[in-house]
């Protein structure tokens, strides 16, 4: 069994295994970092948005069922299917169906902004 070493929490400087700070204070910072990046409304995936994605995914699941194309693994059956970016709206991509893709959860997350 691997022991992680203990690091003092950026808060409170007691000891913990996790990588920057205890539970109690991860929480709270967790709660802070949710309410500064705003409602997902607020970051521009409103009803709009919402209305593309399903019918994005909707095409998806008709033509090729629930399946992940994957991102960096091979492709997979996958039930918790999501509607990506190809090119991130950080980076100047747009909601256009011919930008977007369908994603595994997991692959979606090891893409993030890719």
């Amino acid at each position: 069994m691997v022991v992680l070493p203990r690091r003092p929490c950026l808060d409170c400087g007691r000891l913990t295994t996790n990588p920057s700070r205890c539970p109690e204070h991860a929480a709270v910072w967790s709660a802070r970092l949710e309410r500064r990046r705003g409602s997902s409304t607020a970051r521009g995936y409103g009803s709009a948005w919402r209305v593309v994605a399903r019918v994005v995914l909707e095409k998806h699941i008709a033509s090729q069922g629930y399946y992940c194309p994957g991102y960096g693994v091979a492709p997979h059956a996958a039930t918790d299917l999501t509607v990506d970016h190809i090119v991130p709206r950080s980076k100047g991509g747009s909601d256009q169906p011919d930008n977007l893709r369908v994603l595994c959860r997991a692959c979606n997350s090891s893409k993030h902004n890719k």
